[in-house]
């Protein structure tokens, strides 16, 4: 189904209960993503977040392997241990001490991260270079306004479109290109039999490539920039709230401390901060495709109604979490059983956020932790904490909980 009336807000029917956007989440068949991203089409027309039904879902089933958790990005690699432990070291190296503690912004620190776990799985070589690291850095964000176009103030829309095509076909020529052709070949010798398909890598280009003979090259790239786009910045954000939630209450109950490695406390601490903060945009869409009256609230939805579902509001919801759901709790267990701990910020459904085995991974052993569990444990150990002297900025579309600018300070190396 495509849209019946423009993007317009106030013609919207917003819904904020968790029970509501709960249920249109799984409801999948009665309320779609087709026709909501009408602005942005150009970016992300056939990939993972425009797509319905037996598309999507296959689409899904290609990229398996690469959310695995043996994967090097995974919970159970060690790639982001590696790659942060770099990275602080370099800031140790770069930053003068100041009154034996080191001052820091952890935005471009944790975006430098991220990048590199990211451009692993997505496919990009030359992921060690710095200076192509900065070079990304420049290039994603008037990338990512274009991804979420729908979301920004209308007067911009023609800048930011004109900006989000220049840096997309940069990244295409400098970045995607080169890798796609080294993969490309090793898909080449796995169908002449002269390689086995279990020595292929498994990031999302060479996983699109395996789908088809002739596979669409050109939505390889828009799912590519896609995934990149998202994960630079909304796990970024959420490792500062993680900080920013955990250091008060550490310091409010001491006794906790000495368990700052534990997997399972430390995953309550990131699924009470992904319930109460939302990075990503505000609210997401999704159009009925017929009549439809809500279960959880007898809410009629007449065919065509474009919905918004506001996340962070929803997991505020103070029937499902309590009295006190506006308050930071680790140990806050949601009046309903059935309900995730971190609440509906990654979607739900057959819309479930595909990257959720990589930020939170509660099986197996002690050693194998989801992405912003492992980030939290570093900083933690490390003695991060809030820079009282710094700032602490918030940025993104309006409505939205992502910072721009979050300054830390730690103990510097034998202080």
């Amino acid at each position: 189904m495509t849209q019946s009336t423009a993007w317009d807000r106030d013609t919207f029917v917003h819904l904020s209960g968790y029970r509501e956007v709960e249920e249109v989440f799984r409801r999948s068949r009665d309320f779609v993503i087709g026709g909501t991203k009408a602005g942005s089409d150009e970016f992300v027309h056939g990939t993972l977040v425009a797509l319905d039904g037996r598309e999507h879902m296959g689409r899904r089933r290609a990229l398996m392997k690469m959310i695995s958790s043996d994967q090097p990005w995974g919970a159970e690699g060690t790639l982001i241990d590696d790659v942060f432990a770099r990275y602080l070291a370099e800031v140790v190296e770069s930053v003068e001490p100041r009154d034996g503690r080191v001052h820091f912004d952890l935005i471009p620190v944790g975006r430098r991260i991220i990048w590199r776990l990211t451009a692993a799985f997505v496919g990009l070589d030359n992921i060690d270079d710095p200076a192509q690291v900065e070079r990304f850095m420049g290039l994603v964000e008037p990338v990512l306004e274009g991804l979420t176009l729908e979301y920004q103030p209308e007067e911009r829309h023609a800048e930011i479109l004109v900006a989000a095509r220049e840096n997309r076909a940069l990244i295409r020529e400098e970045m995607f290109d080169p890798s796609l052709a080294r993969r490309r070949a090793l898909v080449e010798k796995v169908r002449a039999g002269e390689a086995s398909a279990d020595d292929l890598p498994g990031d999302l280009i060479t996983s699109m490539l395996g789908q088809s003979d002739e596979p669409d090259i050109e939505l390889i790239f828009r799912e590519m920039v896609a995934l990149l786009a998202a994960a630079v910045n909304n796990p970024v954000s959420q490792m500062a709230w993680a900080l920013d939630d955990a250091t008060p209450w550490l310091d409010a109950h001491p006794e906790y401390r000495d368990r700052i490695t534990e997997k399972e406390f430390l995953g309550h601490m990131v699924k009470e901060t992904m319930r109460l903060h939302r990075s990503s945009r505000p609210h997401v869409v999704r159009i009925a495709v017929k009549d439809t009256v809500l279960e959880t609230t007898g809410r009629e939805v007449p065919q065509g109604t474009w919905v918004s579902l506001w996340l962070q509001a929803a997991n505020r919801d103070t029937t499902v979490f309590g009295e006190d759901a506006n308050e930071f709790d680790p140990f806050r267990t949601p009046l309903d059983p059935s309900v995730q701990p971190f609440g509906i910020g990654l979607g739900g459904g057959a819309h479930v956020c595909l990257g959720r085995p990589l930020l939170l991974w509660d099986q197996g052993d002690e050693d194998a932790q989801g992405l912003l569990v492992k980030l939290l444990r570093f900083l933690l150990t490390a003695g991060v904490r809030p820079d009282p002297e710094g700032e602490q900025h918030e940025g993104g579309p309006e409505g939205g909980r992502r910072h721009d600018r979050y300054d830390v300070v730690m103990p510097a190396p034998g202080a």
